[in-house]
């Protein structure tokens, strides 16, 4: 339970001894697999970017959080690389894998996290990879990918659609998404909760070699406790200088109770020199609970 908070203070050191060295800011993290821990470093400035990296033309209403998409050669871009071969050699079975991304609280970068993931996985031709967004009340990949927002997975699991009419391409080669779907007035934990639950990511995780399935913040709700227990194993995303320690520390908690195998930690943002974590972020859960519920219209990226 304590081995999120350690890896946190271990990275800060690391970093603090590591001149220039810092962690990605929004769509770029900083992967920490407990044990141990793992640095991303922001993309370079632009005297200093390589002259083979040639940003893609925008695509239309295609977020440009998606670093591995729009810059294949960023240093962002490579050490989502890196990630992706943790995870590769962590499965040298090469067995379907399902994957939760989840974080404690809202804003952490959860959701770019999900699809830069999906995307770099997808890289590699052999593979097959789908991103479903499991965010009932605030999901916000759909918008991302500049796909409509159903039906999706709450109309899967109602019974209400099909998989070939949830499953959608995206501009991404071997990259299939999901979206969140409309839960019509039934709650999130009636849904996951259904039969149809197991059966349903059972058929994905068949389907494709790996599905990365976006979740609500663990304190705010309870649908990753549900969802945690139908995967591979759930993957926390934390931002420096913003999660609060005991929120991480809760989060981890509530995982455990609920059975959830924890994988491993992604840390997230950008090492203000001379700061120190977690300050001015001690938000309280009601306040986070509050915040996540009332803002479900303004589904802003995570």
């Amino acid at each position: 339970m304590g081995r999120i908070a350690d890896a946190l203070r271990r990275a800060e050191q690391d970093r603090r001894q590591a001149a220039g060295l810092t962690a990605a800011a929004s769509a770029g993290p900083a992967v920490a697999e407990l044990p141990g821990v793992a640095t991303v470093e922001p993309p370079p400035a632009d005297d200093e970017t390589d002259a083979t990296d040639v940003p893609l033309a925008v695509v239309q209403g295609l977020s440009e959080s998606l670093v591995p998409f729009y810059e294949r050669f960023s240093l962002v871009t490579e050490q989502y690389r890196a990630l992706r071969t943790r995870i590769l050699s962590g499965n040298p079975n090469y067995e379907h894998r399902t994957y939760a991304i989840t974080s404690a609280v809202p804003k952490e970068g959860k959701s770019v996290t999900a699809l830069n993931l999906g995307c770099i996985l997808a890289e590699v031709r052999h593979l097959r990879v789908v991103v479903v967004d499991a965010d009932f009340r605030r999901g916000s990949l759909a918008h991302m990918l500049n796909q409509p927002p159903g039906p999706g997975l709450a109309e899967l699991l109602d019974g209400q659609a099909t998989y070939e009419q949830v499953l959608r391409n995206t501009p991404i080669p071997n990259l299939r998404f999901v979206p969140a779907g409309d839960t019509r007035g039934r709650s999130a934990a009636e849904l996951l909760a259904s039969a149809r639950a197991r059966p349903t990511l059972r058929h994905l995780q068949n389907e494709f070699h790996y599905t990365i399935v976006d979740t609500p913040p663990a304190t705010t709700v309870t649908d990753v406790g549900i969802i945690g227990q139908l995967c591979t194993g759930v993957v926390v995303v934390v931002r420096l200088h913003r999660t609060d320690e005991a929120a991480a520390k809760r989060c981890v908690r509530l995982l455990q109770v609920n059975n959830v195998p924890i994988v491993g930690c992604l840390l997230i943002g950008r090492d203000a020199p001379g700061g120190r974590y977690g300050y001015g972020y001690g938000y309280d859960y009601y306040r986070y609970y509050d915040y996540y519920m009332k803002s479900g219209e303004g589904r802003g990226k995570e």
